[in-house]
């Protein structure tokens, strides 16, 4: 694995992830089923462009793995940043932020999604 290219593109999937939902839950006030699916349609996109960076460079490295380096990165930003300086207030105090935040069953949702889509990108892109 190249983990320089790995890092930087996990911190640019969080990155799009931030600011797609900040435009579209934040700027235009969705919420429920209409915001997750626009969100998991993104979150998609935003992978699969991921990975054909990644793998632009014929790299044979497990896309299921790489999908999990990129949730820790992710998360790493999360643990940081968003719940910190975004979500604490949600919660009344940043102790309870941090369980809060990972109980939501569709941020599991959209790990999964993420590792998915990844390791299915790397599985074809090998077979080629």
């Amino acid at each position: 694995m190249r983990t320089l290219r790995a890092i930087l593109l996990g911190i640019l999937l969080w990155i799009l992830i931030f600011v797609e939902i900040s435009i579209f839950k934040i700027g235009f006030g969705l919420t429920g089923a209409v915001q997750y699916l626009i969100h998991y349609i993104c979150l998609i996109v935003f992978t699969i462009i991921g990975a054909a960076i990644y793998y632009k460079r014929k790299d044979r490295f497990n896309g299921f793995v790489l999908g999990i380096f990129w949730l820790l990165v992710g998360n790493i930003l999360d643990l940081i940043i968003t719940i910190p300086m975004f979500t604490a207030k949600n919660y009344g105090s940043l102790s309870a932020a941090y369980p809060g935040f990972y109980s939501d069953i569709w941020l599991w949702l959209g790990f999964l999604i993420v590792v998915v889509v990844t390791g299915v990108y790397g599985t074809a892109r090998k077979k080629r």
